[in-house]
């Protein structure tokens, strides 16, 4: 949110998907994989299909420099290229993970779009209020990107000062995902 005649706050959530993507070839592909953070597995969960021509072993050596990519994609929430793009720089020296996408870009689609989810929004102007009034003062401008993931279980999980990963399960539930949103807005703040 911008306030005019002062710099403000600014936070945003939603899908990101080079994240959807990455993750759906993690699982579909079962590639034993850290991901940093921790995220179990897809909700609703996806077969393991290998496609001809998708070398399991060399995507697996390849993917932590990608996921890197990734989040890093996610976290500035800015039009660039996707890392998730066959044709674009992160994938292009990843081979195996570019055959991947190639090969499962279709079914990645799909998945998201019969699995998508409505949420409701997070409270965030009422939370950033709640801590200003706490403070006694407007909180200092800061801008905060929520991915969400379709992931199971409850995660929320700060990747940076400026970036969480939140599953749908924990954005839905509101006793858990406001007084984790004003956590990290008092630490913001």
């Amino acid at each position: 949110m911008r306030f005019a005649g002062r710099e403000s706050w600014q936070v945003s959530h939603g899908i990101n998907q080079a994240v959807n993507t990455a993750l759906f070839l993690r699982d579909t592909l079962a590639l034993s994989v850290d991901t940093v953070p921790e995220l179990p597995g897809l909700d609703p969960s996806v077969p393991v299909v290998v496609p001809a021509g998708v070398d399991r072993a060399a995507a697996a050596e390849e993917w932590l420099g990608w996921w890197a990519d990734v989040l890093d994609h996610a976290r500035t929430e800015l039009p660039a290229e996707s890392p998730a793009d066959p044709a674009g720089r992160s994938l292009t020296v990843r081979p195996a993970l570019r055959a991947a996408v190639l090969a499962l870009g279709p079914a990645v689609l799909d998945h998201g779009d019969r699995h998508a989810t409505t949420r409701g929004a997070l409270p965030v102007g009422e939370v950033v209020r709640g801590v200003e009034n706490r403070l006694g003062r407007h909180v200092r401008p800061f801008r905060l990107v929520i991915t969400e993931v379709a992931v199971q279980g409850m995660v929320w999980e700060r990747t940076t000062d400026a970036h969480v990963i939140a599953s749908q399960r924990f954005l839905s539930d509101p006793a858990r995902s406001a007084p984790a949103l004003r956590a990290v807005v008092e630490d913001l703040a």
